[in-house]
């Protein structure tokens, strides 16, 4: 018979490494930046990170853009190609 909570514990489990990735991506954003991102203006689609944010912050991003992806793709298993 199939069990639910094993197909549910898989969910659970790509939630929580998605929430992780974001964690880090903050925290080099942090670093890279000075920027106190919330996890909720960060959403990754399609190997992109998307920040909802002001055009001040976006513009402080892409000055340290090329310094992030290359941290973020060193220190993560999922691979960011951009960041919007």
């Amino acid at each position: 018979m199939f069990n639910i909570e094993k197909y549910l514990e898989k969910f659970s489990k790509n939630i929580r490494n998605a929430e992780l990735n974001k964690t880090k991506i903050l925290e080099i954003i942090k670093k890279h930046t000075n920027l106190n991102l919330l996890l909720e203006e960060i959403e990754i689609k399609n190997y992109i990170a998307y920040i909802k944010s002001s055009p001040a912050v976006k513009n402080k991003l892409f000055i340290h853009k090329n310094k992030i992806l290359e941290e973020i793709s060193t220190s993560l298993s999922t691979k960011i190609i951009d960041i919007k």
